[in-house]
């Protein structure tokens, strides 16, 4: 008899093995394995292109060819400083001679490292070619395409009792061409517009204010008397405006109106008043150069003023005569002693009034259509600088460009 499932004992007709299993069960035991054994490969092997073509080359070394103007300073992620080293000096054989790197001296003083490039192949960049091709505005590391330097330049400091003073490198380089802010090029064929914006420091809301507000391309004056003055020169450039000193300077209604313990007066010698115009250039660093506050019997002085201009030329400053008195000598005297000028064409806010200063800023465009630039400055009180904010909003629309201050130097009258 045929046996069937009907005839069979029960039980007996259950095959055996794996022929037996769901055929869904196996399939979930080796996706597993798969699963298992991709993961273990991918913990134990570190290799993020792994499975990816690779080639093999052969870097050298050797920067044969490689000259100084194909290197830059660029920004690094990790916030970290570029690698530079102390200026160098070629000797008699043609060999670069390093000298000490500067630090902190320990009297306040800032020592900070040079500004030449290291290059094994082919020496360091000197101080002149990286002013020329504007490398200093990188070289504090972390800036926007708008900063500018914050730490001053050692061949630029002469050491003096009051902190450091500029001074002319030996290789030529002032502090002017080395700080100064370089306009657009583009707006050099427009009708241009340089301000300066003096007292900065003296009231921490309004400086923050001029610093974050203003276009950098508005230059400003710090007041040698502000609380922390490097912190608001650093937070200055930092923002791309081009800073100067304000040298305060006797009045004609002296002593009752007094510029300060450290104005420049006409009753002093001229060992005096260049102790007192020392205190003054060492209470911060990386300006361009210095504008007067207030000094109308001091500016009108001729002697006074030679010798006050010469000491401006011989630091490789520019010299500002911020426009607030008519009697000034300085302009007379500049262009006879090869000072680096700008006479200011009027001041924004003589009156104080929001409309008067719109009338002022009216004048200003017209001036700057009619010579090509014009300059102008004004104090950081809130109206000015709310009427500034907003005047400067749309001035391109007028066919007019904001520049820096030190912009304005050839075509200062």
């Amino acid at each position: 008899m045929v046996r069937s499932d009907l005839t069979a004992p029960l039980g007996m007709n259950k095959r055996r093995g794996i022929g037996r299993l769901p055929l869904g069960l196996i399939g979930v035991a080796i996706m597993t394995v798969i699963f298992t054994t991709g993961f273990i490969w991918i913990s134990i092997v570190d290799d993020p292109n792994g499975g990816e073509p690779m080639a093999t080359i052969k870097l050298s070394s050797a920067l044969d060819g490689v000259g100084p103007s194909d290197i830059e300073i660029v920004d690094l992620p990790d916030g970290s400083q570029p690698s530079v080293i102390a200026a160098e000096q070629l000797d008699a054989s043609g060999t670069w001679q390093e000298n000490d790197v500067g630090q902190n001296s320990g009297d306040g003083v800032s020592r900070p490292r040079s500004t030449a490039l290291e290059n094994p192949a082919s020496g360091p960049t000197p101080l002149v070619e990286l002013v020329r091709s504007g490398d200093l505005t990188g070289l504090d590391g972390g800036f926007s395409s708008e900063s500018l330097s914050t730490e001053p330049v050692e061949q630029l400091l002469e050491p003096n009792k009051f902190g450091a003073l500029p001074m002319i490198s030996a290789e030529g380089v002032r502090p002017l061409d080395a700080y100064a802010r370089r306009p657009n090029p583009a707006t050099l064929t427009q009708a241009r517009i340089a301000i300066l914006i003096n007292g900065i420091g003296l009231n921490s809301d309004m400086t923050m204010k001029a610093i974050e507000d203003l276009p950098s391309d508005i230059s400003l004056g710090l007041s040698p008397y502000g609380d922390d003055i490097n912190s608001w020169m650093k937070s200055a450039r930092l923002s791309g405006h081009e800073v100067l000193l304000q040298a305060p300077m006797e009045p004609f209604d002296y002593p009752d109106n007094d510029a300060g313990p450290q104005s420049l007066l006409i009753n002093l010698d001229e060992k005096q008043n260049d102790e007192r115009l020392s205190w003054i250039m060492g209470q911060t660093s990386n300006y361009v150069g210095l504008v007067n506050f207030m000094g109308d019997r001091f500016t009108s002085n001729e002697t006074h003023m030679r010798e006050l201009l010469s000491k401006v030329r011989d630091r490789g400053l520019m010299y500002v005569d911020d426009g607030s008195s008519p009697r000034s000598k300085a302009g007379k005297i500049a262009g006879t002693q090869a000072v680096p000028f700008v006479q200011a064409d009027l001041v924004l806010d003589r009156d104080l009034n929001a409309q008067a200063i719109g009338t002022q800023l009216l004048e200003l465009e017209t001036i700057a259509r009619q010579r090509g630039i014009a300059v102008a400055t004004a104090t950081a009180f809130p109206v000015t600088l709310d009427a500034l904010e907003t005047w400067s909003q749309r001035l391109e629309e007028r066919g007019l460009s904001l520049v820096p201050i030190s912009s304005a130097i050839k075509s200062s009258r």
